[in-house]
C-alpha cells in the first residue's frame, strides 16, 4: 500500500469489499447485467430525480423535441448506472486495468508549454470524472493534487478518499487546497511538481464579486479557483475533454487553455473552460451529470445580483 494511503474505517472497509467483489467480475457481467439492473431501478422504480433531469435537459436544449429530451434522459440513466460500476471497479484496480479504462491524448506542443511546471487541470462531471485521476499516465513526473468536497457521511467519505488515493495522487479538501499548494510550491510533493486538479463545474455559491457566464442557454455561476491560481502564480492551465468509447472505457484529450505567461483579461480562462465544457456536453449530452441541481441561482434582471431559485422552479 502507498505510504500516503488513508486507513479505512470498519464501515468503509465493508463498502470497499463490496466494491471489490463487483470489480473482480467479468466486464460483461458488470455492464450488461449489474448496470442494467441499476438502470431499471433508477429509471423505472425510484425514478431518481426524474423531474429535475428532464427540466434541466429541456431548458438547456430548447430546440429539441420532447422525444429527443426523453431519449437523452434515458441514455443519461444508463450512463449513471455505469458510473456506479466504474466507481466500484476502481477498488483494487491494477495499473494495467487503469490503463485499459482510459486513454489520454496529449500533444508534444502542450508538453513543451508545461515543461515540468506546476499546472492547473480543469476537469468536469462529463464522462466519468474519477478516471481523470489517471492523467499522470500521460503527464509523467507529476504529483496530482485533487480538490474534493468532503461528504457529510464519514463512512462514504473514507471510502472515496481511499479509492482516490494511489501512486502520486493526493486528494485534498477544497478548504485546504490553496494552502496545500502554497506550502508545497517550492519543492513540490514527493519531489515532483504538482498538477492541481479541479472539477470546476460544480454548483458555485455566490460570494464576493460574481461573474455570470452564458452556459447552456442561461446565465450560470462557475468556480474560478483555477483561474485565480493561474493568474496569481503564473501557472499553465489544461482542460480534460473526456469522450465515452464504450461501457467503462473513455478517451481524454488534454487541451491547453492558457500557457500561464500570456496576459489575459479577467474571466478569460474560466470563459475558455466554459466554452470547451459546453462543446463537450452538446456533442455528448447524455454523459453530463444532469441529476445535480446545476442552476440554483439566476441573476436579477435589473441589478444582476443572484437570486436563489426555489426547487421545482
Amino acid at each position: 500500500m502507498e505510504p500516503h494511503k488513508p486507513k479505512l474505517s470498519f464501515g468503509a472497509k465493508c463498502l470497499w469489499l463490496l466494491c471489490r467483489s463487483i470489480a473482480i467480475l467479468p466486464h460483461w457481467v458488470q455492464y450488461n447485467c449489474i448496470a442494467a439492473a441499476i438502470y431499471f431501478v433508477l429509471r423505472y422504480v425510484v425514478r431518481y430525480r426524474r423531474g429535475l433531469i428532464i427540466k434541466q435537459i429541456a431548458d438547456s436544449f430548447t430546440t429539441k423535441s420532447e422525444q429527443e429530451v426523453e431519449a437523452i434522459s434515458n441514455e443519461f440513466y444508463r450512463h449513471l448506472s455505469e458510473v456506479f460500476i466504474c466507481t466500484m471497479s476502481m477498488a483494487g484496480a491494477t495499473i494495467e486495468q487503469r490503463l485499459e479504462s482510459i486513454k489520454f491524448n496529449v500533444s508534444d506542443s502542450v508538453k513543451q508549454v508545461l515543461d515540468g511546471r506546476h499546472l492547473v487541470i480543469l476537469a468536469s462531471h462529463h464522462g466519468f470524472w474519477e478516471y481523470a485521476q489517471y492523467v499522470g499516465f500521460a503527464l509523467e513526473g507529476y504529483s496530482l493534487i485533487g480538490a474534493y468536497h468532503q461528504l457529510s457521511n464519514k463512512t462514504w467519505d473514507d471510502l472515496f478518499k481511499y479509492l482516490r488515493t494511489f501512486d502520486n495522487v493526493y486528494p485534498v479538501p477544497t478548504q485546504q487546497f490553496v494552502r496545500y499548494f502554497i506550502e508545497h510550491r517550492e519543492h513540490g510533493v514527493n519531489g515532483k511538481p504538482m498538477m492541481l486538479g479541479l472539477a470546476s463545474d460544480q454548483n458555485s455559491p455566490p460570494k464576493g464579486k460574481i461573474h455570470w457566464y452564458n452556459f447552456l442557454n442561461r446565465p450560470t455561476l462557475f468556480f474560478d479557483g483555477g483561474e485565480q491560481l493561474s493568474t496569481k502564480f503564473s501557472l499553465p492551465v489544461v482542460y480534460l475533454s473526456m469522450h465515452k468509447v464504450a461501457a467503462g472505457k473513455y478517451e481524454c484529450d488534454i487541451i491547453l487553455v492558457h500557457d500561464g505567461k500570456t496576459p489575459l483579461e479577467k474571466h478569460e480562462i474560466t470563459e475558455r473552460y466554459v466554452r470547451l465544457l459546453e462543446r463537450d456536453i452538446e456533442r455528448e449530452p447524455a454523459y453530463w451529470m444532469w441529476s445535480h441541481r446545476r442552476w440554483k441561482y439566476y441573476p436579477d434582471p435589473t441589478t444582476g445580483e443572484p437570486i436563489y431559485r426555489r426547487k421545482g422552479v
